[in-house]
């Protein structure tokens, strides 16, 4: 029998090393555990016929300019469009939405930079205990041997590159591109609601306005009417039941001017906070002058591909592909990762001579590091069971809001269709009723009625009046509700 040499017992610890190796890398693959219930979403709902009835079966026709992303134009009133673009750029809740979305591409960009080379310096010392082990034929550095001692490096250049073997820099990018664009949506969706919640808080202004104005009038004419009863009373002609009930009108509109001057400071109030104002701006508002449409026309057609393409509805679908992706990331770390490292440097086992020395000893790196997950005691499998439910949970919650958003479709078209009915029906009830006060003004002219019949007439008209106002404002809303159901002409980007 050859004895051990020294070349021999090298050679036979490299044969080793490289059969351990090469084991590591068979095994470093863990086992990738069979995927669990996978969530589906939905396929777009059907609505085709709740349009056609709502549009005398025209449904089919496409509006592409319907509505517009500046749909609040639509109502042709300068006073709420200037509040509305004062509002979207001071409002401080859309300004932190904008800075969301600035975060979410910053961290993509830092996604992307895993394409690439990273590369950096140690500009400071660090000291390196190692020791040596005598054993037959070699030596091994490492902690644990007899002669212990220090390196001191300077590492200036330190360079690192992933080899994306599966595709996992890759999903990381399109995961956090999709939250960037999930980012965006959110930024559409909150200007949406912010539109669209002016938008109906002025038109309740301009009405609240009006009704307290004509509040006040009918004031005036109770007191008016009050009066001649309290003096028919005093001359034998009346009894204390007219004066009494009278006395119960005034109370009644009493209370509704109160009312309607709180709702209008409270909704000057809200109005500029919304706008990112103080509410002493909330007090310039301009209402006097305001005039809406008396209808507000809804196209002949809807186009079917609007409620899919509604912020709320595109912000849960770039979720779920985001989290899709991160499911790709999580099943790579199952597999080996490849990482080529380059390192240069200095060192030496005395401090000064890293100074007083011009020849120092040059350290240099360059190869393969792999990245072997061997033992993860159930760690990666929790962690891809994790990601995929956060997906499935994700792809639920986006089915929810589909269903929801054509949902809410519907109930703003039937809203919108009861609003216009009810306003035609509350106009003729006004006209009616201004048909009987002019009427009763003739007939107290020519000295047939009394005046108390003409004031009671006349209170009649203004108490029409003011629900003809609440009516209009109610169709009006039920148009901002029917663009907020429709997405307010956003335009998901693919």
């Amino acid at each position: 029998m050859e004895p051990l040499t020294k070349d021999r017992f090298c050679n036979a610890h490299f044969l080793l090393f490289l059969s351990m190796l090469i084991g590591m890398m068979v095994a470093g693959c863990a086992t990738l555990p069979k995927d669990t219930r996978v969530a589906a979403p939905l396929d777009t709902p059907q609505i085709k016929e709740t349009l056609n009835a709502q549009f005398d079966n025209s449904s089919e026709k496409i509006v592409k300019k319907w509505p517009s992303l500046r749909w609040w134009e639509e109502f042709h009133n300068p006073e709420m469009n200037r509040i509305i673009t004062i509002a979207l750029g001071k409002n401080p809740d859309l300004k932190a939405s904008l800075s969301r979305i600035h975060q979410a591409w910053a961290i993509a960009a830092g996604a992307r930079s895993r394409y690439l080379p990273s590369f950096s310096s140690t500009q400071f010392l660090f000291p390196v205990p190692l020791g040596v082990l005598q054993l037959p034929g070699s030596s091994f550095f490492g902690p644990f041997g007899d002669n212990s001692f220090f390196f001191w490096s300077v590492i200036p250049a330190l360079s690192n590159y992933h080899l994306d073997l599966w595709g996992e820099d890759k999903a990381r990018v399109r995961a956090a591109i999709g939250m960037a664009r999930a980012s965006e949506a959110e930024y559409a969706l909150a200007r949406l609601f912010l539109s669209t919640t002016l938008a109906s808080r002025y038109i309740r202004l301009v009405s609240a306005e009006e009704e307290l104005g004509l509040a006040r009038s009918g004031q005036q004419i109770i007191n008016e009417l009050l009066h001649l009863v309290q003096m028919r009373k005093k001359s034998g002609i009346e009894n204390l039941l007219p004066v009494h009930t009278i006395e119960q009108r005034l109370e009644t509109v009493n209370q509704l001017v109160n009312s309607l001057e709180r709702e209008t400071q409270i909704l000057r109030d809200e109005i500029a906070r919304l706008a990112g104002q103080s509410p002493d701006w909330g007090r310039t508002i301009l209402v006097k002058e305001s005039t809406f449409p008396k209808r507000f026309p809804l196209p002949k057609s809807l186009p079917l591909d609007l409620i899919g393409r509604r912020p709320d509805v595109a912000v849960s679908r770039w979720r779920a592909e985001a989290l899709a992706h991160q499911v790709k990331v999580t099943k790579t770390a199952f597999y080996p990762n490849l990482d080529l490292v380059a390192l240069v440097g200095f060192e030496t086992l005395n401090f000064a001579t890293l100074f007083l020395n011009p020849a120092l000893p040059l350290l240099y790196i360059a190869g393969p590091a792999w990245n072997l997950p061997i033992f993860t005691a159930g760690r990666l499998s929790s962690e891809l069971v994790v990601a995929q439910e956060e997906y499935n949970i994700a792809v639920e919650s986006y089915n929810s809001t589909l269903l929801s958003a054509f949902q809410q479709v519907a109930d703003a078209l039937s809203v919108w269709k009861e609003t216009d009915k009810n306003l035609s029906s509350q106009e003729q009830s006004t006209n009616s009723a201004k048909s009987n006060a002019e009427l009763s003004a003739r007939l107290f002219s020519a000295g047939i009625n009394t005046k108390t019949d003409l004031l009671d007439l006349q209170y009649t008209l203004i108490q029409s009046q003011i629900t003809l106002s609440n009516r209009t404002a109610e169709h009006l809303e039920a148009a901002v509700g029917l663009f907020l159901a429709l997405g307010g002409g956003y335009e998901s980007i693919e």
